[in-house]
């Protein structure tokens, strides 16, 4: 047991680190050099009256906010986003929420691993040995506040 908690701890602290952004002062949002955002996922998607399953947007449907591109699967998605952008806007920058919570750390996620909590859209990292989106959710009354409170301070 010890040893597959070593194995697990040293597998984790490698991919965080490959996944760390590398910059000394941390970019307010996650996003491609380009300036799209979201991985060029619809944030819509990702909320009931979008579905609720996280979908590529599309170049037909983009719209640009706060100086990133965000996409969309649809007129309708993208009307909703303009209508309301905060709602839809993943909180802590679009960085993986366990990360910011547990590390203080902007670690990239897999726009495919998500909680939608008190309607915020969290992200998390996910590999083929890491899932930050369980982690989180075996502590998240301890991560919530403190990935709060980490971000808060950056501001």
């Amino acid at each position: 047991m010890k040893r597959n908690l070593m194995n697990f701890a040293g597998a984790l602290a490698l991919s965080l680190s490959l996944a760390v952004t590398a910059l000394a002062e941390a970019p307010k949002f996650n996003a491609y050099a380009n300036g799209v955002a979201a991985s060029a996922y619809d944030l819509v998607s990702y909320f009931p009256e979008g579905g609720s399953k996280p979908q590529k947007g599309l170049l037909a449907h983009t719209f640009e906010y706060q100086g990133h591109t965000y996409r969309f699967t649809s007129k309708a998605n993208l009307e909703k986003f303009k209508a309301n952008p905060e709602k839809y806007v993943p909180a802590y920058g679009g960085w993986c929420a366990w990360a910011i919570g547990a590390l203080n750390k902007d670690v990239d996620v897999d726009p495919t691993s998500f909680l939608v909590r008190n309607g915020r859209l969290l992200l998390f990292y996910k590999d083929a040995e890491v899932d930050t989106r369980s982690m989180w959710l075996k502590d998240e009354a301890a991560l919530a506040p403190k990935a709060e409170t980490n971000w808060k301070q950056r501001k």
